[in-house]
């Protein structure tokens, strides 16, 4: 079962914790909506559809059936600790007339810090870098790229080298070694093969697309693009930067019209790109190098729930602890801590287009 913050501030009934909540969500178009699934334990392994099995027609006296089997990826995603202590002086507390706004001002402030460093790795969080946290977004979507003259065995699977992407992946279904020098055309229809040297490539649905070796500026064609690679219906959002919403919105006015204007879950305004909200993340960086450009955007495309894009947590989702009085320093402190990871279930209900440029 999953449930987002949203929903679990309604089901606090610890004040504290509920306002703690409320915070992390208001400004967050991510936590809003983003559901969690509880999960016992410190990890959670799930299989992945890899490639669905073939069917075919058959003749009802002469043909012999034949099977095929579905694959599927093991994967894992283990929770990580976020979290931070808030002290509060024990002067301040003695010579200020209210002491629980106090308090509460400066758990707000870890609360929003919290907020802040989830959405960033939520997107930017890479495990190579730093293994107390999570892969984000963009990391688990870029996929491996492909390489000159490297030996591939069975399974393995590349996108095309940066800028390049098509929206699919690549599986080696003939073990050998690419070319030495020259990247092979890759095809864009699911099933079909390329043969590169010794190897040979077979096409399937993926979810990374490339703007251009160096990027480029954003199309509309390139944004309906980015939602066709979503299957099994729309994303539920659409999450990018300050500067690529303002690109997209000046394209739909020289178009002839403007992003639709709806209601939000808190009742905030929210815009609209063919009818999937447009959120904005401080998170989804401008200066993602792409080629000779070091001035390139993403901008993401996604499902959530359970099947989709979807956080994991513990059962008791965010905790605060009241630790008390310190020995060594004349205040009292909380803590505010969160057990927490995501996973992406589906390669098929997630995408992003990289190298988008102003």
């Amino acid at each position: 079962m999953s449930i987002s913050l949203t929903e679990a501030s309604k089901l606090s009934t610890d004040i504290l914790l509920k306002g703690i909540i409320e915070t992390i969500v208001k400004d967050s178009p991510v936590l809003e909506q983003l559901p969690f699934i509880q999960i016992v334990g410190n990890s959670l392994k799930y299989n992945r559809e890899k490639t669905l099995p073939t069917v075919a027609w058959y003749d009802p006296v002469t043909d012999t059936w034949t099977t095929s089997e579905p694959e599927f990826e093991q994967c894992s995603s283990s929770l990580c600790i976020l979290g931070g202590d808030a002290d509060v002086d024990n002067f301040l507390k003695s010579t200020r007339s209210n002491i629980q706004d106090l308090e509460a001002a400066v758990i707000e402030q870890k609360a929003k810090a919290l907020r802040n460093e989830f959405e960033n790795v939520f997107i930017n969080g890479d495990s190579g870098v730093n293994a107390k946290q999570p892969d984000g977004l963009y990391k688990i979507m870029k996929g491996t790229a492909w390489e000159v003259d490297t030996s591939y065995s069975l399974g393995d699977v590349v996108v095309p080298t940066t800028g390049k992407e098509t929206g699919f992946r690549y599986e080696c279904t003939t073990a050998g070694t690419s070319h030495a020098t020259t990247e092979p055309t890759w095809p864009t229809t699911e099933g079909e093969t390329v043969n590169d040297n010794t190897v040979v490539w077979t096409c399937r649905l993926g979810n990374h697309l490339g703007s251009g070796t160096s990027g480029a500026t954003l199309t509309l064609t390139k944004m309906d693009q980015l939602i066709d690679l979503v299957r099994g219906g729309k994303p539920d959002l659409l999450l990018m930067s300050r500067r690529s919403r303002r690109k997209v919105q000046n394209l739909a006015r020289a178009a002839g019209t403007n992003l639709q204007i709806g209601q939000g879950k808190l009742g905030e305004m929210v815009e609209y790109y063919n009818g999937i909200p447009v959120a904005i993340s401080d998170w989804v960086k401008d200066n993602y190098v792409v080629g000779g450009s070091t001035d390139c955007s993403v901008i993401f495309a996604f499902q959530m729930g359970e099947g989709a894009v979807c956080g994991l947590s513990s059962p008791e989702m965010i905790q605060v602890e009241r630790l008390g009085s310190l020995e060594t320093k004349d205040a009292s402190r909380t803590r505010v801590k969160w057990y927490v990871s995501l996973s992406s279930f589906s390669i098929v209900k997630a995408a992003m287009l990289t190298g988008v440029r102003d």
